[in-house]
């Protein structure tokens, strides 16, 4: 059974809290916009009677005066509300939003495997904003129009018991409707919504890899695959419109009958006298008033839905239980020990990437870990570094398993140095810093320095302030990853990992990266991941993987010697 829009929507109640004085003021505001409108009819009903009975015109300036006057209340309370409530959504949808992000980033690698970036912008970013959307105005709306429901059947009830119980069935059967319709929609809504998110995954992906689509001529395989994702959405939207426009098509219907109802009933009544003109005329505008609500609320329950299916998506976003507590403790002071301990491990179930692998570095000692591609090299490295978990055996940094390790300890104290950097739009000190503004300038400088880029960054035309990355100042790829090994100067790791660095440089840039590299890893332990076995002349033991196993694992020099190792034929391949 589909959950209950309203159901759903409880998440956002979590992100209300320490609004409680917005909260409580809107809960005085929209009752009295409801008290407001309901004496509208109430107003014109004595003016009505008065003009008929030839009441004085003082009299009927007076209902005037009050009828003038409940009019600017309610426009003041209407206003106020909606500008109320629009604040408090969105502080509390950027409290969610803020969550989400942070969740996500915490996330493993597998999950981004999953969700792809485009998907996952239109659900921190699009799907927040819908929700932002109604929480100002649909919730607000829909409340108010369920008591203005409620207080238009009472004051029919003030008027005449037996106008009240004309409408009461009329009201109570639509709304009854609804409960059995509400809810309908969301599989629909959903499968629209899964089929928008995964063409922005495609396009964000696709226009990524622009330049290898028009090498490869991959084009019309690209259009074909966008019409196909297009055509699904299409069909998807389609079906969630035809779900959707049912309800509100028939409570118009039975809206519409149960004005005609009121207009037949008021001049009966009034033809037998036992209503005033003042009082038929009253009738007549409950009913039109009750007719807005109703529709109101049957119309707007479909955006009420698409917003329970973006919380929906979103509950996949946030942790479904607190995170296991792991000991907070700091990892021993200088180099660190680092091993693998029979690690099996796998991205997809049933396909080991490594198998029973094992080894162990003391503090300060260089392991190089060489083989072809796909040999397991570089999960290696995200296992010490946390990014995944093993399936059996452990992954150990100072000792400890690192599954046991609090994730900022464990970032504090190894670094990790990918052969893909990414530099964001930002200045040259945020990308080092990475938006911290607790770094002072002299430690950046400091790092620069040791990675040899002090004359690069002062030739800049604003120094540690020029942005860099996308539409701003270009870096050629020695540049990038001697900024990457500047952010490991700056952190003083006591593990560095370094995942193939040299793997993107032509010989000469190379060449000047060595001596960077050098003093990265001196008086520290390394774990170096090289497709070049010629660049691990600064290790001092040799890893051989071969199919997610150790094939051979000694010292470089030993290994180099000898024309019967692993290594010493990887060596002579170039």
């Amino acid at each position: 059974m589909t959950a209950s829009p309203l159901r759903q929507l409880s998440l956002l109640i979590r992100y209300l809290r320490g609004e409680r004085p917005a909260v409580l003021l809107l809960a005085v505001l929209v009752p009295l916009g409801v008290v407001l409108q309901l004496a509208a009819p109430y107003l014109l009903r004595r003016f009505v009677d008065s003009a008929l009975t030839q009441r004085p015109a003082q009299a009927l300036f007076t209902v005037s005066l009050w009828y003038l006057a409940a009019a600017v209340a309610l426009l003041g309370a209407t206003i106020g509300a909606d500008a109320l409530a629009s604040r408090l959504a969105w502080r509390a949808t950027n409290r969610l939003r803020a969550d989400l992000v942070a969740h996500s980033l915490r996330r493993s690698a597998r999950f981004y495997q999953r969700h792809p970036p485009g998907e996952l912008v239109d659900r921190i970013d699009s799907d927040v904003t819908r929700l932002a959307s109604v929480m100002s105005a649909l919730l607000l709306e829909v409340a108010a129009q369920a008591l203005l429901v409620g207080g238009i059947l009472a004051a029919l009830f003030l008027l005449d018991w037996r106008l009240a119980l004309v409408f009461a069935p009329v009201a109570a059967g639509t709304l009854v409707l609804l409960r059995r319709l509400v809810g309908r929609a969301m599989p629909f809504v959903a499968a629209r919504r899964q089929s928008s998110a995964e063409l922005l995954g495609f396009l964000e992906e696709r226009l990524a890899a622009a330049e290898d689509l028009r090498v490869n001529g991959a084009f019309d395989a690209t259009l074909a695959d966008l019409e196909r994702r297009q055509a699904e959405l299409y069909r998807r939207a389609r079906d969630a419109a035809r779900v959707s426009v049912r309800w509100p098509a028939t409570v118009q219907g039975l809206s519409t009958a149960s004005v005609v109802l009121a207009l037949a009933v008021s001049v009966w009544l009034h033809s037998a006298g036992r209503l005033t003109t003042g009082t038929a005329f009253a009738a007549l505008s409950y009913a039109m008033l009750l007719r807005r609500p109703l529709l109101a609320i049957t119309t707007r329950f479909q955006d009420l839905e698409e917003a329970a299916v973006c919380v929906r998506r979103l509950r996949d976003l946030l942790p479904r239980r607190p995170p296991a507590d792991t000991a907070a403790t700091a990892l021993p002071p200088g180099p660190l020990t680092a091993a693998l301990d029979r690690v099996t491990f796998s991205y997809e179930p049933g396909e080991p990437v490594l198998r029973e692998v094992s080894f162990r570095l003391e503090p300060g000692e260089r392991l190089g870990i060489v083989g072809r591609t796909g040999s397991g090299k570089s999960s290696v490295l995200r296992l010490l570094f946390a990014l995944h978990h093993p399936e059996r055996g452990a992954a150990r940094v100072g000792g400890a398993d690192v599954r046991t390790l609090d994730t900022a300890v464990l970032r504090r104290q190894v670094a990790l140095v990918t052969q893909e950097v990414q530099v964001f739009h930002a200045s040259l000190r945020d990308n080092l810093t990475f938006f911290d503004p607790a770094v002072d300038d002299g430690r950046v400088r400091d790092a620069l320095r040791e990675a040899g880029l002090t004359d690069w960054w002062r030739a800049l035309p604003d120094g540690l302030d020029t942005v860099l990355g996308t539409g701003a100042r270009g870096m050629s790829a020695g540049e990038e990853q001697l900024l990457s090994l500047a952010r490991a100067f700056l952190r003083d790791p006591a593990l560095v990992l370094l995942d193939e660095p040299t793997a993107r440089l032509d010989p000469h840039t190379e060449a000047l990266l060595l001596p960077a590299l050098e003093r990265l890893l001196t008086g520290r332990t390394a774990v170096v991941v090289q497709h070049r076995p010629h660049a691990l002349g600064h290790v001092d033991r040799i890893l051989v993987l071969d199919e997610g196993t150790v094939v051979e694992d000694g010292r470089r020099t030993v290994l180099a010697a000898d024309p019967t190792s692993r290594f010493h034929g990887l060596l002579g391949a170039g």
